[in-house]
């Protein structure tokens, strides 16, 4: 016997009439059958990456397709109808969990209609905002980049195979709001997991690249001038008496600017970033800047007080030609330069050689931190 067919004005009641012959059960129809289910993923909305506890906020849409051949039906036997909207309680959905969530058990949970076209496919579509754990490599901060997962696994009850897919590239991946971060890429992968069960396993790679701008102008060139200070004293004479004054405020001052930059620094001990050690490496610079001015200052004041007591050694004489003497014969030339020397006094010396020391420290912290 042939169905009946409606008309466009029976509509509403071949709409009734298909929905009550439909076979809305788990399209199982042997032991050995596993539903394929198609998971797609996207947009993807970033919303904050903990670095410390290692957890991705995110919003993203997921989109679950599948097909029953029991529920296909011929349109024009039920007035064009192609397609039809079914309430998530009135059929069997895929149980498929997010495995990696940071808190709960993760099930997709949606209360939109899943959507049945006329030869048995099924689209099922969630609108999540969720967080997940996310491995994150902090050597290159602020230059680092990320790649956080977003696992997908089939639950308990009727097994399921999953199949990802990704249907975002270039331009979709705008769809941000988030500062700090920049959705570079999203891939996917697809593996088996098995322990006491067989669980398939789709995977979304989300590939994630820092926005740097910030962290260059509140943390990076901050302390380069710190650094940059730390030689500048060298360049102070010794008898002025301001060099330990200058260096010890440069030592304070970096020490309140390390206590102020703890809140934009990660705080995890899994990996140690290239920044964490170059703050530990300005600290070290302006420690033996300290060391080097006491060192220094001591050199002047033991040569002041010879000097005072008529003992001019520890001076080093060194002999200046001058150009305009050009015409005079060896003998006068050798007389002048017996009368004219320039006594360079060893403090100075040492600021000379300090200054050069400790310019190339913090430039090669600074590429360490750069390029390393």
């Amino acid at each position: 016997m042939s169905p009946r067919v409606f008309g466009n004005a029976d509509w509403k009641e071949s709409l009734k009439i298909l929905k009550s012959r439909l076979d809305l059960g788990p399209p199982i129809v042997s032991r050995t059958h596993v539903p394929h289910v198609t998971i797609t993923l996207g947009p993807v909305q970033v919303h904050d990456l903990d670095d410390a506890n290692q957890i991705l906020k995110l919003g993203f849409f997921v989109t679950l397709v599948w097909t029953d051949s029991s529920l296909k039906w011929n349109p024009s036997n039920y007035s064009g109808i192609d397609r039809v909207e079914l309430a998530v309680q009135e059929l069997w959905t895929p149980n498929v969990i997010l495995a990696n969530k940071a808190s709960g058990d993760g099930p997709l949970q949606s209360s939109m209609p899943v959507t049945l076209r006329y030869d048995g496919r099924l689209f099922w579509q969630n609108a999540m905002t969720t967080s997940v754990l996310c491995k994150t490599d902090l050597r290159k901060y602020p230059f680092d980049s990320q790649i956080c997962p977003v696992l997908f696994s089939s639950g308990v009850g009727y097994k399921v195979t999953l199949e990802p897919e990704i249907t975002i590239g270039g331009d979709d991946l705008n769809l941000q709001t988030n500062g700090e971060w920049e959705t570079v890429n999203i891939t996917s992968a697809k593996r088996t997991y098995t322990e006491t069960e067989s669980y398939e396993l789709a995977t979304f790679y989300i590939h994630l690249s820092r926005k740097y701008l910030f962290h260059v102008l509140n943390l990076v060139f901050p302390m380069c001038l710190q650094s940059a200070l730390n030689s500048f004293v060298f360049l102070l004479p010794a008898s002025s008496g301001e060099k330990m004054g200058f260096v010890m405020t440069v030592f304070v001052s970096n020490a309140l600017f390390l206590s102020l930059i703890h809140n934009f620094t990660p705080s995890t001990s899994d990996s140690v970033s290239n920044l964490s050690m170059h703050l530990v490496m300005v600290q070290i610079q302006s420690f033996l800047a300290i060391a080097a001015t006491i060192l220094v200052q001591n050199v002047h004041h033991r040569h002041k007080n010879a000097q005072d007591n008529g003992d001019p050694q520890g001076r080093r004489q060194v002999k200046v030609t001058p150009l305009d003497d050009t015409d005079r014969g060896p003998s006068e030339q050798g007389d002048a330069e017996t009368v004219k020397t320039r006594k360079v006094p060893l403090d100075r010396m040492l600021d000379c050689i300090f200054f050069v020391c400790f310019t190339c420290f913090g430039i090669g912290s600074l590429l360490a931190l750069l390029y390393v």
